[in-house]
């Protein structure tokens, strides 16, 4: 595999580190960097899943999804970065990624190597207990049961995942919509992955925090962001977090949700603090035609002109990951690819992301409101 990438200056750097005294175990504290780097010609690119403890790992984790097989053929994709090259001076914003529950933090690697092509420093968090796997690099891993997975799913939840499916006015869908905020599973997990980003922010951004809180070799890269522009920004339950922290955290200024259904009433009717970028798949429609999240980020549509929403109308909800660009017609099938093309796919998402990141944190930026759907 070798996806479509930018025209750029910089070659891309990929280091996994652990963030220190998040939890008590070394997988609790897991990152992987991406940064601008300054790239040796005799360096190879790494493999998506690189070397067999992390291949092996993640076969582990994400056999129930792939199978063994797709696994393994997965990780043997190229990608455009390079374990652990000299980085490149700079001031560059900081991205913090959050994968979706039972994804990792590799998922979308295309996208975070291409905002790092285009000069940021991309911080992507594994979630304890609800990452499909987490390999730190001392060797330590945590593989996320089949019990863990299912953990969502309640009676409470299907009842009103049902009533919000079966709506058939705007009333109905308004009230459901509410019920789905209060699911008492949804809400644990909501405060649960709050609490490790906004821990993650708090090792992070303060110098004398990251310096003392990982290795050193991980803080000369961290070094060289610019802790006044931080972005969140994820995919799924990710990128219902990224949009919750950044709400309430001043050490935001922007937040990107790619196709996550908003958790908590936080942001139900309300307009959100910083510049967001919601990108939508087809089916995060409801029946009335409205997208799931429409009653969320701002209580009047044009009040704050902070909200960009894209609708990517033939898109499901994996093909915002990496995973669009993989398997068979059958294949994409079972994985909710939807029918958009993937190379497509992978582009729309990284330009429509960089050109939202490049107003929303520029000094005094904002990205104005736009809604825009993207059709075949």
């Amino acid at each position: 595999m070798a996806w479509p990438t930018g025209a750029s200056p910089y070659g891309i750097g990929v280091r996994d580190a652990v963030v220190r005294g998040v939890g008590p175990r070394s997988t609790d504290g897991v990152i992987r960097v991406w940064y601008p780097a300054h790239v040796p010609s005799s360096l190879a690119a790494r493999r998506y899943f690189d070397g067999p403890d992390e291949l092996q790992i993640m076969t582990r984790g994400l056999g129930w999804l792939l199978s063994a097989r797709g696994v393994r053929a997965l990780g043997g994709w190229r990608t455009r970065g390079h374990t652990n090259a000299p980085p490149a001076a700079g001031r560059l914003p900081v991205v913090f990624f959050s994968h979706g529950f039972t994804g990792f933090v590799g998922q979308n690697t295309h996208l975070c190597e291409r905002l790092a092509a285009a000069g940021y420093l991309v911080i992507s968090i594994a979630y304890p207990e609800a990452a499909a796997s987490i390999c730190a690099p001392d060797g330590s891993s945590n593989v996320m049961s089949a019990a863990q997975r299912r953990r969502l799913v309640g009676d409470q939840f299907a009842r009103a995942m049902v009533r919000l499916l079966r709506a058939r006015s705007i009333d109905a869908e308004n009230r459901a919509i509410s019920e789905v905020t209060a699911v008492d599973t949804l809400a644990r997990e909501n405060d649960r992955w709050s609490v490790h980003l906004t821990a993650m922010l708090d090792a992070l951004v303060p110098i004398d925090q990251r310096r003392a809180r990982v290795d050193t070799a991980t803080a000369a890269i961290l070094d060289a962001g610019d802790w006044s522009r931080v972005a969140l920004m994820g995919m799924s339950f990710g990128g219902s977090t990224s949009a919750n922290v950044a709400h309430l955290d001043e050490r935001a200024r922007a937040a990107i949700n790619l196709d996550g259904m908003q958790q908590g009433d936080i942001l139900l009717g309300q307009d959100i603090r910083v510049p967001l970028l919601v990108m939508s798949s087809a089916g995060s429609m409801l029946p009335s035609g409205r997208v799931v999240n429409d009653l969320h980020y701002e209580s009047r549509r044009t009040a704050t002109g902070r909200v960009q929403r894209v609708l990517v109308a033939d898109a499901g909800h994996y093909a915002f990951s990496d995973l669009v660009a993989f398997g068979a017609r059958r294949t994409r099938g079972l994985l909710d690819l939807g029918t958009v093309d993937p190379e497509r796919m992978l582009t729309l998402v990284a330009d429509t992301v960089t050109a939202f990141l490049g107003d929303a944190l520029e000094p005094g930026g904002d990205s104005g409101t736009d809604e825009t759907e993207v059709s075949p």
